[in-house]
């Protein structure tokens, strides 16, 4: 065997031995995602099984790659095939080192792009009492209703992230939540405004209670929340709404 050859040789089985490695990573990412919780942050858990299938099937080509690494006879055949390049094995690493390196984190204010929507993602035809319902059920009530001011002295028990706007009052602010109807993909920045004495920095999470009144905010009439209290939360475990 030539020296040229050789090299050849050696060169592809590195490239099979970084293919197992990345295969295994994915798998073991996508494990942990599951075995930490930190899945939540990026998928709707509707659709987990399909990350349980993606792990399996990394493990299982990560195992069939090895065994073409450790075996003579099946790395010779594999030799016969075409090799993909470094280039491609870098690019196939880079979302695994981007997941490594960069902290699991549910979406927030920073990712609100072109304002929170006053409008429902999807229906709903069930009925919660108003303390019971979240962001995303009052603005389904509010879409059904004939006029805002039906709901006027409705008590609201709502947690989400303080989202300001230059039109909002000076004592004004969206409490808002992110609906996942599939993904961080189509994640939708949805919320209700507020009226509350006190200082919130936009991102807050906060617990806000009170009453609802129709009235002018910005440059919209609506149903209104006039906090009786709030409370600064952690974000919540879910931190999403999934329609």
């Amino acid at each position: 065997m030539t020296a040229a050859r050789h090299e050849y040789e050696a060169q592809i089985d590195r490239i099979d031995w970084a293919k197992s490695l990345i295969l295994f990573g994915m798998g073991v990412y996508l494990t942990l995602l599951m075995l930490t919780g930190n899945l939540d942050n990026y998928i709707n858990l509707r659709f987990a099984w399909l990350v349980v299938v993606g792990a399996l099937l990394f493990f299982l080509l990560g195992l069939v790659n090895l065994h073409s690494c450790l075996r003579p006879q099946a790395k010779a055949h594999s030799h016969q095939h075409y090799q993909i390049s470094w280039d491609i094995i870098l690019v196939l690493a880079f979302p695994l080192l981007l997941a490594i390196l960069i902290p699991s984190r549910a979406l927030g204010v920073e990712a609100v792009n072109g304002g929170v929507s006053l409008s429902p993602v999807g229906v709903s035809s069930v009925t919660r009492s108003p303390l019971d319902r979240n962001i995303l059920d009052w603005l389904r009530e509010f879409d059904r209703a004939a006029t805002p001011a039906q709901f006027n002295g409705s008590p609201v028990d709502v947690i989400g992230f303080v989202y300001r706007e230059p039109l909002h009052p000076d004592d004004g602010f969206m409490i808002a939540r992110f609906t996942l109807s599939c993904c961080v993909a189509d994640a939708f920045p949805i919320g209700m405004p507020v009226m509350a004495a006190g200082e919130y920095e936009a991102g807050e999470w906060l617990r806000v209670q009170g009453q609802l009144k129709a009235m002018a905010f910005g440059a919209e009439f609506l149903p209104v929340v006039l906090a009786e209290a709030v409370e600064r939360v952690d974000e919540p475990r879910q931190p999403y709404l999934y329609p």
